[in-house]
């Protein structure tokens, strides 16, 4: 029955998002060089037919390109005309510019800033006078450049983006960009439209005409506004805490005896021991980033002290003495540059509220309490705080507390917008938002945007530990909110879990972190991206019937009933049932979690696939990859890897990697005290039992396998191939390793190419196993690399040097492989951003420069 509900909520879901879907972010993103050939994105809207042009016809679509690549070089779009033609617009990375080619001409060239090109979306054109055979391009309405054509009225033209096979006319060749909302026009008319607003599949529907275009390996943009997707999943020493710089978009996270750093540039986490361990890293300490001064500090409220950390000496300067509770949980915090200070706001402590606001000014190190004017916001704490453009304004909203601050007299929610004046000393109320039908608190930071009046925070029911955090967009200038995207597990207990929400402006992504501590003060760190801006989920309540809106109900009514009797004809068979975020704050229960007792949560350690995995192939068969990001794809070549928990993941990887690595398996005794290390073995042996049903019923949509426990362990066989495993393909790969040839290596860079072994997974267990397939793979290609004539296989050394940075990023050998081939392929300018960019990581690891020069690796003195 509870699956019967949430089909029928799903398909209500769909129309009332699809009644909105007009103001979605959409449009297709194209994977490029950061992959093979094979796997690069194209459009051809054109499969079944040419379109053929008219006296005034017109292309237009937007454009923008993804950050963080290598490789910019490519064909944006390709029209290939009956006259064997090609019109071309292609980015030219050395130059930074736009160039259009008509046939074998040099037409013009657009050099477009780099802020508008990766932050915001372009608008192209391109216009046909098939009267004066002439054709012009535009970006945003300037006109750039215009020439002649051999083409008239009713000259054809096969039309692609991205990557084309037409014959005669391939490209490969394509920056990583996103397109969006083609349209072509006949003297003013709309002719086609193609939104590029699907979710899934390989076509894209014109609106108008109704042509279907025909898209190989997309990455459609519309489900990354919608879904956050688990990028990171780990634990660590102590009460951590985390902070985040939004120039470098780097998490920073403090634990007693190490710093970790996840970068968003490339989803890497990168962590280091302390020259020396905290003496105390109390709970309820919290940390802060100086993004003008590039300064991380990490401060305790009841000590009133500010640690500084030294990236050179990798030393706090300060440690903290008390171990007492915290009186102050929960305090909200800002660096503000307008006076170098850093404000701390409100928490909660023995059975008081606070309305405290605290400074700390670094220049003088005092600390202070600040008397302030105007209004009195009421004490609290599990509220939102955020800053404007200027630095100048505090804002807050929500909260729980007390208006006497007294925890036994009348604690209640509040959803007001209060804003403070850096420069004024004042608090002032700039709106009240309605009061839910279902109270919520806030996540301790909001987000605000420059040029926006629109704020995003989280937001999450208190009153469960299971619960789930969901992102609102607010306004400063009226009392309403949206929710965005779908929901985040979330375990929640005041004293021992923090959530926080950070902006990646180039990446353009929301970063949200949980942190749990536990009684063994382990804290289990989760981090959560979508991409900005996210897509609306729904409202958060009903809105109120209305006597028109009648028949919209009872249409939406007859949909859920016929939904329901539908699901119920087929309840043998297997459907895909998603509770929408559109609902009022579900409460998830977070899938480890096997009491509601605090105390008694086991501390989680698997780490979730990477964000955005590389398209595969259309697939006869299910698959299995380890290399790279974690990814299942079931028997209709659907990706099912979110279904797979943090447990059942690591309990599906123990199976796998010991029964493919010897073919033996894996003891009963060395499972169970691996994922249950705190529990007896009765106990553990009735959550093995639990688990490995779950894990049968998901394998199932996989392909034929079988769990046996043979000579005392347990084994995962897979049956009749049904399952492609590129782990298994490694292990046969390595036993046949002498000859080692071409061939050979090509298919270990098929394997490994994808990434390094589980590569974010951060498993005691596995790091002996990734290890060994690390070192053999790294020696693998560098023996290779010494025997190959660069000159004859530069692109080649150029791929197999990329893969071993994935093994190695200071791997000095693949530096010295990679320059020379570019330079061999023409493209310095590439091979010394490449050296630069190995330079300054190389110096952030070891804290010194890197003594080899640009010249002396390459033997290229220009």
């Amino acid at each position: 029955m509870d699956r019967i509900f949430r089909y029928i909520f799903c398909v209500c879901a769909v129309f009332l998002v699809s009644h909105e879907g007009y103001c979605q972010s959409h449009g297709l993103q194209f994977l490029s060089h950061e992959v093979v050939q094979e796997k690069r994105t194209s459009l051809h809207l054109t499969p079944t037919a040419p379109i053929c042009l008219q006296q005034n016809t017109e292309l237009s679509f937007d454009l923008t390109f993804l950050p963080y690549h290598e490789t910019y070089f490519g064909y944006i779009v390709r029209l290939i005309t009956s006259t064997h033609q090609s019109i071309d617009l292609v980015y030219n990375q050395r130059l930074a510019r736009l160039n259009f080619v008509i046939g074998e001409n040099y037409i013009g060239g657009y050099n477009i800033d780099s802020s508008r090109l990766f932050g915001n979306w372009s608008q192209v054109r391109i216009k046909f006078d098939t009267h004066l055979q002439e054709a012009s391009f535009y970006m945003n309405d300037q006109l750039i450049s215009k020439g002649k054509g051999n083409f008239t009225a009713g000259t054809c033209c096969n039309i692609y983006f991205g990557a084309n096979s037409f014959e005669g006319f391939q490209t490969l060749d394509i920056p990583p960009m996103n397109i969006r909302d083609i349209r072509i026009r006949e003297n003013g008319q709309l002719k086609h439209y193609f939104p590029l607003s699907e979710s899934k599949g390989n076509e894209a529907i014109d609106e108008v005409a109704k042509r279907v275009a025909e898209v190989r390996n997309p990455l459609w943009i519309r489900p990354k506004h919608r879904k956050w997707e688990e990028a990171l999943d780990f634990n660590t020493k102590g009460a951590a805490s985390i902070a985040f710089d939004s120039k470098r978009e780097v998490l920073y996270i403090v634990s007693l005896d190490s710093l970790y750093e996840l970068s968003f540039s490339n989803m890497q986490l990168k962590g280091e021991k302390l020259a020396r361990s905290r003496q105390l890293l109390p709970p309820g300490n919290q940390s802060v980033f100086d993004p003008v001064n590039n300064k991380l500090y990490n401060f305790y409220a009841d000590e009133k002290r500010v640690s500084t950390y030294d990236a050179a000496t990798k030393e706090w300067d300060v440690n903290f003495t008390t171990d007492s509770l915290t009186v102050f949980w929960q305090v909200n915090k800002c660096y503000s540059p307008v006076d170098s200070s850093l404000y701390v706001l409100g928490g909660y402590g023995q059975l008081q509220y606070k309305n405290l606001l605290q400074r700390y000014h670094f220049p003088t190190k005092t600390w202070e309490v600040v008397p302030y004017g105007g209004e009195k916001p009421m004490p609290r704490y599990l509220t939102a705080l955020g800053m404007n453009t200027a630095k100048d304004t505090l804002y807050i909203v929500g909260g729980y507390g007390s208006k006497s601050g007294d925890q036994g007299i009348n604690p209640q929610y509040s959803y007001d917008l209060m804003a403070y004046s850096i420069r004024d000393r004042t608090f002032h109320t700039v709106l009240e938002y309605p009061k839910p039908e279902r109270q919520f608190c806030f996540a301790n930071s909001m987000i605000t945007i420059p040029g926006s009046s629109d704020f995003y925070a989280l937001i999450y029911p208190t009153d469960k530990f299971n619960t789930s955090l969901q992102l609102i967009k607010g306004n400063f200038h009226t009392p309403e909110y949206q929710l965005m995207g779908d929901a985040i597990p979330y375990s929640f207990y005041d004293i021992a879990s923090f959530a926080d929400l950070y902006y990646c402006p180039l990446s353009k992504k929301l970063v949200a972190v949980t942190l749990y501590n536990s009684k063994e003060n382990i804290t289990n760190v989760k981090v959560h991206t979508i991409f900005f801006p996210p897509n609306e989920a729904g409202p958060w309540t009903a809105a109120p019937i209305e006597k028109k809106a009648y028949w919209w109900y009872l249409f939406v009514v007859l949909i859920a009933a016929g939904a329901g009797f539908l699901l119920y004809r087929k309840r043998k068979s297997p459907v895909k049932a998603v509770i929408p975020a559109a609902l009022p704050a579900p409460a998830l229960a977070t899938p480890f979690v096997e009491s509601e007792a605090p105390a008694d949560i086991p501390v989680p350690v698997a780490v979730p696939p990477a964000i955005t995995p590389p398209a595969e192939e259309n697939r006869e068969i299910a698959a299995i990859f380890l290399f790279g990001p974690f990814e299942v794809f079931d028997a209709q070549g659907q990706d099912i890897t979110q279904q797979f928990t943090p447990l059942l993941k690591e309990l599906f990887l123990l199976l796998l990697i010991y029964s493919l690595k010897d073919g033996k398996g894996i003891a009963p005794e060395k499972l169970y005290s691996t994922l249950w290390p705190d529990k007896l073995q009765k106990d553990a042996k009735n959550n093995y039992s639990v688990n490995i049903l779950k894990l049968k019923n998901l394998l199932e949509k996989v392909g034929d396998y079988q769990v046996i426990k043979e000579a005392g362990k347990w084994r995962l066989e897979i049956h009749n191939e049904s399952i492609y495993i590129d782990y298994q393909q490694y292990i046969r790969l390595s036993a046949t390793r002498s000859p080692m040839d071409r061939n050979w290596m090509l298919e270990l860079l098929h394997i490994a190419g994808r990434g390094a072994f589980l590569k974010t997974s951060q498993y005691e267990w596995l790091d002996h196993i990734r290890a060994d397939i690390s070192n053999y793979i790294t020696d693998a290609i560098l023996s290779f690399l010494t025997t190959t004539d660069m000159a004859s296989d530069a692109e080649l050394i150029v791929r197999l040097s990329n893969c071993l940075f994935f093994f190695d990023t200071l791997n000095e050998e693949a530096l010295v492989h990679k320059s020379k081939a570019l330079i061999l392929l023409g493209r310095h300018g590439m091979a010394k951003e490449v050296y630069q960019r190995f330079a300054k990581e190389y110096k952030e690891s070891y804290g010194q420069d890197f003594e080899r020069s640009f010249q002396e690796i390459t033997g290229h003195t220009h």
